[in-house]
């Protein structure tokens, strides 16, 4: 009985105090709000701006020299001279690179002179012997010509006519004979000649001079080794102008286009800056369906070889906006908000982020401006409508 009496008493006292507690949480969580609006939150602020924005694709290239020269000799043989090291300086046309065979090259001219030679020496032997045919053929022309009239005259007889006419003929063919020997050693002569002419390209191309300026980078052979004419043994680059290769995905190429688009070019450390696209595959690869793009880069700075690795942005899409720095975008109710200084007070302001670029997003889709001052420090402290005392900006 005294237990429940006791029960009855506690519940009365709850329900005499309950109002008394409510009236004091009341108070408190006011007391709290207006703590809240007179309170001052410190944060810095800055000018929103505009900025350059960009979409962009970012991949792997590699630099290879613009202009290079794989050198190979024109004729068969073994390589009797090198006249070039590893990284030598070399000159379009005034370098010499190697030569093959010189020896026999050289004695195959000399012989090929020699011939060249006889036969000139047999085309004017045979050029007098016509001349000394044509002498005797006139001779035995006129004696012919004399003892047919005498013949007619019955001056001679049979027997002395048919002497004439035969000395005659036989005349007539040693000048046939004496002029075809002629035009047989003219022959032989300009075959000479023919073969004296390849026998002296041989020998100039035996010895080869570098096509372009630039740098020897490669050697393949060494003197005393065989080399077939048409295979590459030193390799020439220059230096001076680098092609900058990648590839990109399929589904950008409508979006490349040959001297718009660029692409921004990093060696390691050195931003070596954007160049325009100057060449676009025509096709895209079946197999790992991407394409090639390229541009140039002159006068590239020291510490930029042929053959480094770059790392390559290619440019899709830019424009200027207004931006924020990123991190000042607040997700809350699954909305992005900035804080705006207005009036002495933060001010929530929604936006809708686009596209980043170097830590600055674009908001250029929000109510915002430029000019606005934006909260960029304390902006995580603070909520709508709070007093906010200014200390910096940056």
């Amino acid at each position: 009985m005294n237990n429940r009496i006791s029960g009855l008493l506690g519940i009365a006292s709850l329900l005499i105090i309950a109002p008394w507690l409510q009236g004091c949480f009341s108070s408190s969580k006011a007391a709290a709000q207006n703590n809240d609006q007179e309170r001052r939150f410190s944060v810095a602020v800055s000018t929103i701006e505009e900025h350059a924005f960009r979409e962009s694709v970012n991949v792997q290239g590699t630099l290879v020299p613009k202009n290079y020269a794989m050198v190979a000799p024109r004729v068969d043989g073994v390589l009797t001279a090198m006249f070039v090291e590893d990284g030598e300086a070399v000159e379009a046309n005034k370098t010499a690179l190697f030569q093959i065979d010189k020896e026999i090259l050289t004695q195959a001219y000399e012989m090929s002179q020699q011939d060249t030679a006889v036969a000139q020496y047999a085309r004017v032997d045979g050029e007098a012997q016509k001349e000394a045919a044509q002498a005797q053929f006139d001779k035995m022309k006129l004696d012919y010509e004399r003892f047919t009239r005498l013949m007619e005259d019955k001056a001679i007889t049979l027997d002395a006519m048919e002497q004439v006419e035969a000395g005659y003929k036989v005349a007539q063919a040693q000048l046939k004979r004496a002029t075809t020997a002629v035009r047989l050693y003219e022959e032989q002569e300009k075959k000479a000649i023919a073969a004296l002419a390849i026998a002296k390209r041989r020998l100039d191309d035996s010895l080869i001079y570098s096509p372009i300026d630039g740098y020897v980078s490669f050697r393949a052979k060494k003197e005393g080794e065989f080399c077939g004419a048409g295979t590459p043994i030193v390799r020439v680059a220059d230096p001076r102008v680098l092609e900058v290769s990648a590839f990109l995905p399929s589904e950008y190429y409508p979006r490349v286009v040959t001297n718009v688009s660029k692409l921004h070019v990093t060696v390691g450390a050195i931003d070596l800056g954007e160049f325009p696209v100057y060449y676009k595959s025509p096709e895209i690869q079946d197999q790992l369906r991407t394409f090639e793009v390229k541009c140039l880069v002159e006068s590239p700075p020291e510490g930029v070889a042929p053959g480094a690795m770059a790392q390559i942005e290619t440019v899709l899409h830019s424009y200027t906006a207004i931006g924020v720095p990123q991190e000042v975008i607040q997700i809350r109710d699954n909305k992005s908000f900035v804080f705006v200084a207005d009036a002495g007070k933060a001010r929530a302001v929604e936006v809708q982020p686009g596209l980043s670029t170097s830590g600055w997003i674009d908001i250029s889709q929000s109510e915002l401006k430029a000019g606005d001052q934006i909260i960029v420090k304390g902006y995580n402290l603070v909520n709508h409508g709070v007093q906010i005392e200014m200390i910096g900006g940056e």
